[in-house]
């Protein structure tokens, strides 16, 4: 027969154990929930901070690094226009003093050339003053020239006339009319023939001087011909070496500012290019440190909720066992009450035996 201190010691004591054990545990689930909990709501803002420190980093490197790219290019740009304006000036600068040494080269020789010009023109100027009326070319020949063209006509004739005259004056025949007949002749004949050899003179000596005139002024001609060619030359050439230098010139500017153009424009898109990838990483490294701090959350609180619920568990199922406790001393103590009624009514009611049961 079971003994009734014992039902009541046991129950208790099963009760208080299951009430024990249901708040250890209970206690446990809260402290691993709590755990979790405060290892997330730590981690969290590590991870946010990380991410935005992360993505601050990149955005500034990108900055810089355009910031950088931009700058090489402006600076690389500026050289570039800078040599090609030097470039430009200096191939100017070379065709305009070649020009101008072409010029001056041409110049010395047509100053060379000068004094031909000049004699030729006046050689001219003489020529065409001879040649019109009453001019020394222009003056047919006459008896009045013949002193001047046969400077000994004069002379001879005077000695032929007096070897004559002494000739006849030794043979008797001086004062006859043969004699001067004959005298007559031979200073007819010799006139005659005077007269020619001048005419010839004269002929010879106005072609002689045409021909120096006009030999000068043909002279004069070609130092002026070849002179003005010369000049004209000098200038296309002197021209085309500024005008080649000038199209040079605008070349080499057009292709320097194309160049530059090209490497800030190139410069700029890289800017543009890594500031947007860094934004990009930013952004990305910011969505998902949040998603992984959400996920973190997230997954705590659900820990936590099932600690809760552990927790709960675990606390009725303590209630169930301290109940059953109970109820097993209950149904103890109610045994023991049997046992003592039914044993003290088989005595005769003795206490003896009702106290020898209780205990």
């Amino acid at each position: 027969m079971p003994s009734l201190i014992t039902s009541v010691l046991g129950g208790i004591q099963s009760s208080s154990a299951s009430h024990n054990a249901a708040n250890t545990l209970a206690g446990a689930y809260g402290t691993a929930g709590q755990t979790v909990t405060g290892a997330a709501n730590t981690q969290d803002p590590l991870i946010t901070n990380e991410a935005a420190t992360a993505g601050t980093g990149v955005t500034n490197a990108a900055a810089t690094a355009g910031t950088g790219v931009v700058g090489a290019a402006g600076t690389g740009a500026q050289n570039v226009v800078g040599a090609a304006g030097t470039g430009a000036q200096n191939v100017v600068g070379a065709a305009g003093t070649g020009a101008q040494n072409v010029l001056n080269s041409a110049g010395s020789t047509i100053a060379g050339l000068n004094p031909y010009a000049s004699a030729g023109s006046t050689a001219a100027g003489q020529l065409s003053a001879a040649t019109g009326p009453g001019g020394a070319l222009n003056t047919p020949f006459s008896a009045s020239m013949m002193e001047s063209q046969d400077p000994g006509y004069e002379f001879q004739l005077q000695q032929g006339q007096q070897a004559m005259q002494r000739a006849q004056a030794a043979g008797g025949t001086a004062q006859s009319g043969g004699a001067s007949k004959a005298l007559e002749q031979y200073t007819q004949q010799t006139a005659n023939t005077d007269y020619q050899s001048a005419f010839n003179n004269y002929q010879t000596s106005q072609n002689a001087l045409f021909n120096r005139l006009s030999s000068v002024a043909g002279m004069g001609q070609q130092a002026t011909e070849f002179g003005g060619q010369l000049g004209t030359q000098a200038a296309g050439t002197a021209g085309a070496l500024n005008t080649n230098a000038a199209t040079t010139a605008a070349g080499l500017n057009t292709n320097a500012a194309t160049t530059a153009a090209g490497l800030n424009t190139n410069a700029a898109q890289y800017q543009g290019t890594t500031n947007t990838n860094a934004a990009q990483y930013a952004g990305t490294a910011g969505i998902q440190a949040q998603d992984l701090s959400s996920s973190n959350a997230l997954s705590a609180a659900t820990y936590l909720a099932n600690s809760q619920v552990g927790a709960g568990k675990a606390i009725a199922a303590g209630d169930i066992g301290a109940a059953s406790a109970w109820n097993g001393m209950l149904n103890g103590i109610g045994q023991a009450g049997n046992d003592i009624i039914g044993a003290g009514v088989a005595s005769g009611g003795g206490n003896g035996s009702f106290l020898s049961n209780l205990f």
